[in-house]
């Protein structure tokens, strides 16, 4: 469906911890191989190590942590190294990048609002942004050949802030920041 209709982007506010369900993980290298962006919550079981959610943790989709209002890491933010390459490697850097997380705005069923928070609040700011980035490159014909999940990734966190004090595993690339 997603292929056939011409998504570009998906945000997933879903995760869990079984990185060995093979036909979900082979569904989105499927996407991603196909230009589709994926945008993920890394999860809310922190603040623990090793706790990241699939498909946050995969190496082709853009993992997302939270951060307060404080700029630190939140404390339910899922933190640590992915665990695909363990007991051989030492497993990859996730989160890629983190955004607010906590008490951010949203609706509610009675139109009005109220306040949310999570890794699935953080993920969505991240899928607006990465929209606003490829409707830009879509419009540039030079940069439009170069819109692919990995730019994308790429773009994200080189141009992400690192925070103070806050180990690589908590914070990735650091946080998200489109000049």
């Amino acid at each position: 469906y997603v292929i056939n209709t011409g998504i570009d982007i998906i945000n997933l506010s879903i995760g869990g911890p079984d990185f060995q369900d093979s036909i979900f993980i082979n569904k989105v290298m499927e996407l991603t191989a196909k230009g589709v962006i994926f945008v993920s919550a890394m999860g809310n079981d922190g603040p623990l190590y090793g706790t990241l959610n699939n498909p946050a943790d995969q190496l082709d989709v853009i993992g997302v942590g939270g951060l307060n209002y404080d700029d630190e890491i939140a404390e339910f933010s899922s933190r640590g190294m992915t665990l695909w390459e363990l007991p051989e490697g030492s497993g990859r850097v996730k989160p890629d990048i983190v955004t607010y997380g906590t008490a951010i705005r949203g609706s509610n069923m009675k139109g009005s609002c109220r306040y949310l928070t999570g890794t699935s609040v953080s993920s969505p700011v991240v899928t607006g942004a990465v929209s606003l980035l490829t409707e830009i490159m879509k419009k540039n014909e030079r940069l439009s050949r170069l819109l692919s999940p990995a730019s994308i990734k790429q773009i994200l966190m080189a141009s992400a802030d690192r925070l103070p004090g806050i180990s690589v595993f908590e914070q990735g690339s650091g946080k998200m920041n489109l000049p």
